[in-house]
């Protein structure tokens, strides 16, 4: 390029403390090989766009913001500018641009700034209805709407995500209803979500988010799946369930079970977290004494006590069978026909509207999500 030539810049990138000027001559140049000969404010340049979104594009270190963050202003749902939390954020465009963020819980210091005008690529915003959304390839849950910004997570094909916005700079602001995360998606990467026929709870789930729940044998909608979830429909409303939840024909009953949840002389070789011990027929002790389980039957339940808490199982067990625990009236969501642990495979596990799950002869696994194996001698 030869001197004292001028050019119209449309792209500016900031690393590594130097900042370079993408030229229309198709010439990317370093700043301090140019002498800026007018730089157009901000309020000015977002006039030309009739949604202007807002991008962060420095990528130097130590900036109060990550490149690629798009900046959002208003806490409304499927607008271009929605905030899906309930962090305070506050801007004004004029020649820079007045950024204020402040997160919930509203902790520490807001974030407080004017950012120049070189630091913020404008893009117009396209609105789009709010709908699902599946993935027609794997991709990349970013963090703002650009290349280079944050990966968040890796989703595979199939993988199904709530629109929440508009179109920003080619991606679509989305919520994983599995992780609950929300991030950014290229557009090309999503089609709407489309009935693929009918399908059945192989036992009862509960949709988290949701607040509902889905027992055995109900028919649903499937619309999308990706390696461990899937997106259904049912009465109207979308859910995500685990994929193995879900069968292509009427399932079995659910078991009926008869025998109790006593651990037995089979789990002695186990070797996990607390130690119990047996100390009578239906008693184990530990060197804690709030550690223990109890238990006995009658003709009308079985009772289970661990660490001081007892449960109380209605005979005989099946799904939708009442559960007492402490003073709580609960219920038996699932009857899970095996269940692979690191302690084996146990059969028959029940799990109740709390999601705690329990073994014949071994007791208390844990919950749906933490399992908490013991030791038995």
């Amino acid at each position: 390029m030869k001197r004292n030539n001028y050019f119209r810049v449309y792209d500016i990138e900031k690393y590594d403390n130097k900042t370079f000027y993408w030229m229309s001559s198709g010439y990317r140049v370093q700043a301090t090989d140019l002498v800026v000969f007018k730089e157009v404010p901000l309020d000015i340049r977002a006039a030309f766009y009739d949604n202007p979104g807002l991008i962060y594009i420095n990528r130097q270190n130590g900036k109060p913001l990550g490149y690629g963050d798009y900046l959002l202003s208003k806490n409304i749902p499927g607008s271009a500018d929605y905030k899906p939390y309930n962090d305070v954020v506050q801007f004004k465009i004029g020649e820079k641009l007045y950024y204020y963020f402040y997160a919930a819980p509203f902790e520490g210091n807001p974030l407080e700034v004017d950012i120049d005008s070189s630091d913020i690529r404008i893009v117009e915003a396209i609105p789009h209805v709010k709908d699902y959304y599946t993935l027609n390839t794997d991709a990349q849950l970013l963090s703002g709407p650009m290349m280079g910004a944050r990966v968040l997570e890796q989703a595979s094909k199939g993988a199904a995500f709530e629109l929440l916005g508009s179109e920003i700079n080619g991606y679509l602001m989305v919520k994983s209803p599995t992780t609950l995360r929300y991030g950014y998606i290229p557009v090309k990467a999503l089609q709407p979500v489309q009935k693929q026929g009918k399908r059945f709870i192989r036992y009862g789930v509960y949709v988290g988010g949701k607040h509902e729940e889905l027992k055995r044998f109900d028919e649903v909608s499937f619309l999308s799946e990706d390696t461990t979830t899937a997106l259904i429909e049912f009465k109207g409303e979308k859910y995500t369930v685990p994929k193995k939840a879900l069968a292509t024909i009427r399932p079995n009953e659910s078991p009926v079970i008869t025998s109790g949840f006593l651990p037995s002389d089979t789990l002695q070789q186990l070797t996990y977290n607390t130690v119990y011990t047996r100390t009578g027929n239906q008693r184990f002790d530990t060197d804690y004494d709030f550690q223990y389980i109890t238990y006995h039957e009658t003709d009308q339940a079985f009772y289970y006590e661990r660490d001081g808490t007892q449960y109380i199982f209605e005979k005989p067990i099946t799904e939708g069978s009442k559960v007492k625990i402490r003073d709580s009236n609960e219920f038996v969501r699932a009857i899970h026909y095996t269940l692979t642990t690191p302690a084996g495979t146990f059969t028959n596990v029940v799990e109740t509207s709390t999601s705690i799950l329990y073994a014949p002869g071994y007791g208390e696994l844990g919950s749906a999500y933490d399992l908490q194996l013991r030791s038995f001698k």
